[in-house]
């Protein structure tokens, strides 16, 4: 399984401990032009990773990175600080930590209101 792919399972399969979210509005490596919507659109693509943790020189674990940007509407009311703050906490249960988190910016050529998250995990190999 992919690193994106293991990270869009966690959020799916806790997607009601995350509120202002829906399944239809999560994607892996890009949103279809047709998908646009009126809600928070979730994107989740991978990142360099940090190398392998070994022991006895065998691999145990791959240090493996995703990014998850946000993508709310410019008139979005919702608290957008308490959506993000769920899902880090769902993937922090699943040993998904939060290491980097870009702030709100407003996107010239969408409008939107984005946000970038990076998490870091560890995959057995």
């Amino acid at each position: 399984m992919t690193p994106a792919a293991y990270v869009y399972s966690i959020i799916s399969d806790n997607i009601g401990d995350i509120p202002g979210i829906v399944p239809e509005n999560i994607f892996t490596f890009y949103i279809d032009d047709s998908s646009v919507s009126s809600d928070v659109l979730v994107l989740i693509t991978e990142d360099v990773g940090t190398g392998d943790d070994y022991g006895n020189d065998n691999v145990l674990y791959s240090n493996k990175r995703v990014q998850i940007d946000f993508y709310y509407p410019r008139d979005y009311v919702g608290d957008m600080d308490e959506l993000e703050r769920h899902l880090k906490q769902v993937l922090r249960e699943h040993e998904v930590y939060c290491c980097s988190d870009a702030g709100h910016v407003l996107s010239l050529y969408s409008k939107n209101i984005t946000n970038t998250l990076k998490f870091n995990f560890k995959m057995e190999v």
